[in-house]
């Protein structure tokens, strides 16, 4: 192989491992913010909270409330996963990936209206059309183990709080935080 190749190969991966260094602090620095757009779009923004030293204490699972033209209101929400055992908790990759995205759903406004327009869809209703669509987190402090030492507990269990998101009118077309 030419050395120009191997030279542009070794530069290409020393730029992906300096990115992804830079990558980790881009509210922090000038130089994170430039590279955080590539990171996210090759999907190199692994934030792998499992193994942080402090994960997350709570539990956390999304709503959205459509209220439409007669005040009537509906709700959706992407189902919570049931108790799993260990293997099927791991190749549930479905709810891994949406997991990932929620993970963005706040701190990366430019999802917001590709999931109005996914909701617009589903519950549109041509004498009865979509008024407003709100995004709440829902969110509940993790309870100790069960008396069996199983960690998993039913959602029902959980004490759940409201957070809004996100308002977005959708004559106005514009949201609200």
């Amino acid at each position: 192989m030419a050395k120009w190749k191997r030279n542009l190969i070794s530069a290409f991966v020393l730029f992906n491992i300096v990115a992804i260094l830079v990558g980790k602090s881009y509210q922090s620095t000038v130089v994170g913010k430039l590279v955080y757009p590539y990171l996210v779009w090759t999907r190199l923004l692994q934030q792998w909270n499992l193994f942080v030293p402090a994960p997350r204490k709570f539990a956390m699972r999304y709503r959205v409330d459509i209220t439409f033209q007669d005040d009537t209101k509906a709700s959706w929400r992407r189902p919570y996963p049931p108790n799993w055992d260990f293997f099927e908790r791991h190749l549930a990759y479905n709810f891994q990936k949406w997991d990932l995205a929620t993970g963005r759903l706040e701190q990366r406004g430019l999802l917001w209206p590709d999931l109005v327009a996914y909701i617009q869809r589903l519950y549109w209703n041509e004498q009865n059309p979509p008024k407003v669509i709100e995004l709440i987190r829902e969110q509940a402090p993790h309870l100790p183990p069960n008396e069996s030492g199983y960690v998993m507990h039913d959602e029902s269990e959980l004490s759940w709080s409201d957070n809004l998101i996100f308002s977005y009118s959708v004559q106005e077309k514009r949201f609200a935080q």
